[in-house]
C-alpha cells in the first residue's frame, strides 16, 4: 500500500469544500447536503490516495530465441510484412523486390536506372512488369506473383553463367587414383 498523500486530500478537500460552499451560498443547494458533499470527496480522495496497485500486470514470458545461421529469420521476417492492413502489398516489400530485379537486369548487362536501357529492361522484364514496377500505387497479391515470375524467368544472369567456350579441344580423360594406389 502507498503512504498517505496529505496533499491530494488536502487540495482535493479544499476544492470541494469551495465548490461546496459556492453551491450553498447561490442556493443551488442546502447546507446539509454541501456538507454532505465535501464529506463524501473527501472520502473518495482519501481512498484514491491510499490505493495503489496490488497486482503487477502480467506479462508473457520471454522466451530466448537461437539465431541460426541462414534466411530463416528474414523469410519469416517477409513473410510476415508481406501484406498490408488493406490487403495490399507493403512499400517494404516493393522495395526488397524492385532491389532483386534491379540485380538481376544488372547481372545481365543492363543498367535499369538508365533511360536509353528502357527497350532492354523491357524485353527482359516485360513492358507491363516494368511500367507496374515504377508505378507508385501498392500492388496486389498477383501484380506481385507477375513481378516475380518475370524476375525469375531471368535467371541468374551472364555473370554467373559460365562463358561458352568457341572450338574449344576436346578435354583429355583424368584418371582418378583410390586409397590403395595411393599407399603403394
Amino acid at each position: 500500500m502507498r503512504r498517505w498523500n496529505l496533499g491530494r486530500i488536502t487540495t482535493v478537500t479544499i476544492v470541494a469544500a469551495l465548490i461546496a460552499a459556492g453551491l450553498a451560498f447561490w442556493q443551488v443547494i442546502d447546507v446539509w447536503h454541501a456538507a454532505a458533499a465535501t464529506a463524501v470527496t473527501l472520502a473518495v480522495a482519501t481512498l484514491w490516495s491510499r490505493t495503489g496497485t496490488v497486482v503487477e500486470d502480467p506479462e508473457w514470458p520471454r522466451t530466448v530465441t537461437e539465431a541460426r545461421a541462414g534466411g530463416r529469420h528474414d523469410v519469416s521476417d517477409l513473410s510476415w510484412s508481406t501484406f498490408g492492413r488493406d490487403g495490399r502489398v507493403t512499400d517494404r516489400v516493393v522495395r526488397r523486390v524492385r532491389a532483386l530485379a534491379t540485380d538481376r537486369l544488372r547481372a545481365h548487362g543492363v543498367d535499369p536506372s538508365d533511360p536509353a536501357s528502357l527497350p532492354d529492361v523491357e524485353h527482359l522484364l516485360g513492358a507491363d512488369v516494368v511500367r507496374q514496377l515504377a508505378s507508385r500505387q501498392a500492388p496486389t497479391a498477383r501484380t506481385l506473383q507477375t513481378w516475380l515470375d518475370a524476375i525469375e524467368r531471368l535467371g541468374p544472369g551472364a555473370a554467373t553463367r559460365p562463358a561458352p567456350t568457341a572450338a574449344a579441344p576436346p578435354a583429355a580423360p583424368t584418371t582418378t587414383s583410390t586409397p590403395e594406389e595411393n599407399r603403394a
